[in-house]
This record gives C-alpha cells, sequence and structure tokens, in this order.
C-alpha cells in the first residue's frame, strides 16, 4: 500500500453502518470485559481511539464524566454521534482524528481505549508514544484486538487472509510484541482475557466489499489451511467445500502507566 491511512479511510467510509449495526462490533462480552476491568468512581475522563461507531465508547458513558471518540473516517464520526443522539447519551464526543497526532494535552485522560482497531495502525511505535503520553499516570490503557500466533507459519496464514480480504490491515501482532509495545512505553502489562472470534465467512466479505477475485483467493487459502490451521482458527467447511465461518484469536489487555 502507498498510504495507508488513506486506504483506511477509504476502506470504511462508505461502509460505518455496517459497522454500526455487525453484532461483533455492537455486542459482545468484551465490552463487558473491558467496563469492568477498572474499578470506575464516575469522574473519569476516557479516550476510545479507532472509535467506529461509537460502540466502546458509549458501552463507558455511563460510567465515566467524559468521553472522547476518535477515529480517522469522518463518516464513523458521523454515525457515532448520531448513535449517541439515538441514545440521548450527553457526555460522549466523537471527531476525526490520527492517534500518531492526538489533538489532546498531556496527561489528559484517565482510560485511554482500543477496541478492534490497533492493526490498523500504520506507525504503531508512535501510536503508543501518543497513548502513553495523554495518559495520567496511574492511568489504563486498554486494548482488545486480534493476535497471531507466535509461530511464523501460523503468523503469517493469518496476517496474509485478514490483509487479502482488507487492505487497510496493516498487522495482527503476536502476544510477545503487543508485551514488547506496552512495556517499552512504561505500560505494566496484564493479559486480562483471551478468545475466539468467530467470524461468519460470506459475512465478513461481504461487510468489507472484497471483490469477487479476492473472494476466490481466501476461499482458497481457507480450503488448502493445514490441519493445524483448521484447528487454531477454528476453520469450518460446509459441504461443498465452501467456508462456512473461521475464528481469530483475541485478547484483552490493561497496560497501567507507571
Amino acid at each position: 500500500m502507498d498510504n495507508p491511512k488513506i486506504s483506511a479511510e477509504q476502506q470504511f467510509a462508505d461502509k460505518a453502518e455496517k459497522y454500526r449495526d455487525e453484532a461483533v462490533f455492537a455486542v459482545g462480552n468484551d465490552l463487558t470485559w473491558m467496563v469492568e476491568c477498572i474499578p470506575l468512581t464516575g469522574s473519569e475522563k476516557l479516550l476510545d481511539i479507532g472509535a467506529g461507531a461509537g460502540h466502546t465508547a458509549l458501552a463507558f458513558a455511563t460510567q465515566v464524566a467524559e468521553v472522547y471518540g476518535l477515529d480517522v473516517t469522518p463518516a464513523m464520526v458521523e454515525v457515532a454521534t448520531k448513535l449517541a443522539a439515538d441514545r440521548g447519551v450527553k457526555n460522549a464526543t466523537f471527531q476525526v482524528g490520527d492517534v500518531e497526532r492526538l489533538p489532546f494535552p498531556d496527561q489528559f485522560f484517565d482510560i485511554v481505549t482500543c477496541r478492534l482497531a490497533a492493526h490498523h495502525f500504520v506507525d504503531i511505535q508512535q501510536s503508543f508514544k501518543e497513548i502513553t503520553r495523554v495518559l495520567k499516570p496511574g492511568g489504563s490503557f486498554l486494548l482488545v484486538d486480534h493476535y497471531a500466533p507466535e509461530e511464523e507459519e501460523q503468523d503469517h496464514f493469518i496476517n496474509r487472509l485478514d490483509q487479502l480480504r482488507d487492505p487497510s490491515h496493516v498487522r495482527e501482532y503476536k502476544l510477545s510484541e503487543w508485551r514488547s509495545f506496552f512495556e517499552e512505553n512504561q505500560l505494566e502489562y496484564r493479559e486480562v482475557k483471551h478468545w475466539h472470534i468467530s467470524l461468519q465467512f460470506d459475512n465478513w466479505v461481504e461487510r468489507s466489499a472484497t471483490p469477487e477475485d479476492t473472494r476466490q483467493k481466501l476461499i482458497q487459502m481457507l480450503q488448502q489451511a493445514t490441519a493445524k490451521q483448521k484447528e487454531l482458527f477454528q476453520i469450518e467447511l460446509d459441504q461443498t467445500g465452501h467456508p462456512k465461518s473461521f475464528s481469530l484469536l483475541s485478547v484483552l489487555i490493561q497496560g497501567v502507566k507507571s
């Protein structure tokens, strides 16, 4: 990709309402796990990065004082703003912005969240520097994302699959890589929860408007997956060999700023 940031904006610009309604983003135990991860007093100021249609920010809005949602795609910001208004949420503000240049002062937030978005960050090192900069000492960064297995063959398989389907996908990192990013930025690292996100194949490619020729490549990848990959990513094919579903390895990580 010549410019992944433009690609990410283009990828989601005409799909914002799909991501508002898609169950993977709109509901899920991970939202509850995130909210329950930290004892909240109601006085916190929270930033949600890669806010998308606003689901994470709105899940926290009733529990904290102020919520800011940031997304690179204007259409997502519009959808999130409308969703907040429809739900009568008054303390959530959504705006266009880039994680590499957060438009907020140092030590401004008690909590920063990022759910299912960090695999689109172009410069992960700079992103972590900015997250740490705006976070107060003792504050928490809560990350939910997919992760790649430590084994290179499986790492390559799942990242190739995601990049084919969505060119704005940068990388699913290994847990060892996530740990390094956190610890290099003085964020005490804790893996709170691990689980599988199950995806229906046809819905997955439809949501991203993946071209037909690319869909065929994805089908072939899943059909030709090794026995280990089929077990690891829970790949299911129907009686004709067409992919029914597969899963992504997912994690909730808490990083407390020292």
